[in-house]
């Protein structure tokens, strides 16, 4: 169902066959890419520069954020399977841009994954035992590989536990009563009150978590989340950017010099805590689980 925020403009552009992004820039420029597709054009239903800027404003607002001159970027998810990035007008770009992901596939458990072709029956089996056994797992691949489709179809197979995400959007959404997400804040107007994904993993070990699953590394949180799964919060998982699987472990060490800490030594942590990196791509023009084992 397509949220009625949205409006009959935008629902529209939505609702066309096979959409799984909308790209906005201004109101003459609108650019749709279906599943496995390039981008392509659309006529664009909207006519000026300030019925745009008034949607970017609303749909972030009803996500719970604000967007003004003085925070000009947001993003947040609607509906619980529309997440919108919006940039409004500013010195940084003289158009408002609105970025649009529509996860088709959120409600998939490992299965009907394995039934879409991201995975065979061999790494179904090895995924399931790694939840099984409690094992802890980063799932990495590029931007719209599917990490967060696949974080979330694991974690629906634990739904009788007491599941803990740390996200900057809220995405992954389970129909559990046991999951809670905790999602980031930005700050007000006066730049006070924001707070981040480190602070929002500290809290959530204090909240009893059977797992903990953290949306996407990039900073300090890896640092916390790998010292936690190495004092006894097994079973966790995490998604992480990455262009290919050997490029896993200089992403994990340049987020460590980021964090102040030597890259080798924030590997080493990392490979204490994490048993197993799943990395997906893209092949043939589908999502799939190209290559799952230990970090290198």
């Amino acid at each position: 169902m397509i949220p009625d925020i949205l409006g009959p403009k935008l629902a529209a552009i939505i609702a066309l066959p096979g959409v799984t992004d909308v790209l906005i820039n201004g109101h003459e420029q609108v650019w749709v890419q279906r599943s496995a597709g390039r981008l392509e054009p659309v006529a664009s239903p909207f006519e000026t520069s300030t019925e745009i800027a008034r949607l970017a404003q609303d749909l972030i607002a009803s996500g719970g954020r604000h967007l003004d001159q003085a925070n000009p970027f947001a993003d947040v998810s609607i509906g619980g399977n529309i997440r919108v990035h919006a940039a409004l007008a500013s010195t940084c770009h003289p158009k408002t841009l609105i970025s649009i992901r529509i996860h088709l596939e959120r409600h998939f458990g490992l299965q009907e994954l394995s039934k879409t072709g991201m995975l065979g029956s061999f790494e179904l089996e090895l995924l399931q035992g790694i939840l099984r056994n409690r094992q802890n797992f980063l799932i990495a691949g590029a931007a719209g590989a599917g990490k967060t489709t696949l974080l979330r179809a694991m974690l629906a197979e634990c739904a009788n536990e007491r599941i803990i995400a740390i996200e900057d959007v809220s995405e992954i959404a389970l129909e559990s009563a046991h999951f809670i997400s905790l999602q980031t804040r930005q700050a007000n107007n006066e730049g006070a009150g924001e707070i981040n994904l480190d602070r929002l993993l500290r809290e959530a070990l204090r909240m009893r978590p059977d797992r903990i699953a953290v949306g996407e590394v990039r900073g300090a949180e890896l640092l916390t989340m790998v010292q936690a799964l190495n004092t006894g919060h097994a079973g966790g998982g995490a998604t992480l950017h990455a262009n290919s699987f050997e490029t896993v472990a200089s992403r994990l060490s340049a987020i460590g010099w980021q964090c102040q800490m030597p890259g080798d030594e924030m590997l080493t942590q990392v490979r204490a805590a994490i048993d197993w990196v799943i990395f997906l791509g893209v092949q043939n023009g589908a999502r799939r689980v190209l290559r799952i084992g230990p970090l290198s």
